[in-house]
């Protein structure tokens, strides 16, 4: 995978994110959200351990880096492109945020069910028009997919630098493990970053046998001729590029060893079990809390 936005007056934006969130979304104190994993100087939080105004402003930070349709935009389009990542990712509660032993929050990973479609739908959240051409892109990623089941949209994984760039494979493999887990059959996720395609055995290719790891290609050019908007198809034809999308079955991609073998080579870790055990461990615990947390409030709705 909007300036106006940002200064909603606060009620508002109260009754927006009510009409959005999750009933454990509502959790407002950071000392009932659970460490998930430390791993070195950083612990892992579920994504409701931050607000949404301090994940907007860490993504707006993040997401530039090597995606084409995103860098050189303003910057408080950008925080609203978040804001809007924020409210999609409460729905199911499997995003995360890594704290540094600082108390910087630096790296975090989004995603939902494919069926409440892209980001901005439902979100409360007007696009800025200076992201059409990011919104273009995705609108297609998603009309190209023909889903086989419940699907998991894995919809951004980022790390800010100079931190361990580990934390993108961990976000990543953590937020398929839980979908798993919660009925999900199929990971599927796109990306317009080069360095990513090009990084050798990564995730972002064709391999598995059959229909376990499908993958596609679709073209800038391709894309700019299905958009009305002749400032927009410019833009993106001027841009070109690919978009990579892929689509993962769940049980092959966490039960095998090629798909998380390769997700180890994305991060530059030695081997599928570097990267199983800690994205296990903090899958485990965040569902563990969901879990816990919906129990709460059933009972304090019975009361």
């Amino acid at each position: 995978m909007t300036l106006v936005s940002v200064f909603f007056v606060v009620g508002m934006m109260a009754s927006e994110t009510a009409n959005v969130s999750s009933p454990q979304a509502q959790i407002n104190n950071q000392h009932e959200i659970p460490a998930l994993a430390t791993i070195g100087e950083y612990t892992v939080y579920p994504l409701e351990y931050s607000t949404e105004d301090d994940v907007a402003k860490l993504f707006s930070r993040v997401c530039q880096r090597g995606n084409p349709v995103l860098q050189g935009r303003p910057a408080a389009d950008l925080v609203v492109l978040g804001r809007a990542m924020y409210r999609k990712a409460k729905l199911i509660s499997t995003g995360q945020v890594v704290v540094h032993k600082t108390g910087e929050v630096v790296a975090l990973g989004f995603g939902w069910d494919v069926a409440e479609g892209g980001v901005w739908k439902n979100s409360g959240l007007e696009m800025p028009a200076s992201l059409a051409a990011h919104a273009a892109c995705g609108k297609e990623a998603f009309d190209s997919l023909t889903a086989r089941g419940k699907t998991f949209f894995g919809a951004f994984y980022g790390v800010l630098p100079p931190h361990d760039g580990v934390f993108f494979g961990f976000l990543a493999v953590s937020g398929f493990m839980m979908a798993r887990e919660r009925g999900f059959l199929d990971g599927f996720q796109y990306t317009l970053l080069q360095t990513l395609t090009k990084r050798g055995a990564g995730v972002f290719g064709k391999f598995g046998k059959g229909d376990d790891n499908m993958n596609w290609h679709l073209e800038f050019a391709e894309i700019a001729d299905k958009v009305d908007n002749k400032a927009v198809s410019d833009e993106i034809r001027e841009i070109g590029g690919t978009v990579n999308v892929s689509l993962t079955n769940l049980d092959y991609a966490i039960e095998g060893e090629e798909w998380m073998a390769r997700c180890a080579k994305t991060v530059r870790l030695e081997s599928a079990e570097h990267m199983r055990a800690p994205s296990q461990e903090m899958a485990t615990n965040q569902l563990k809390w969901l879990r816990q947390t919906q129990s709460t409030n059933m009972i304090t709705s019975r009361l």
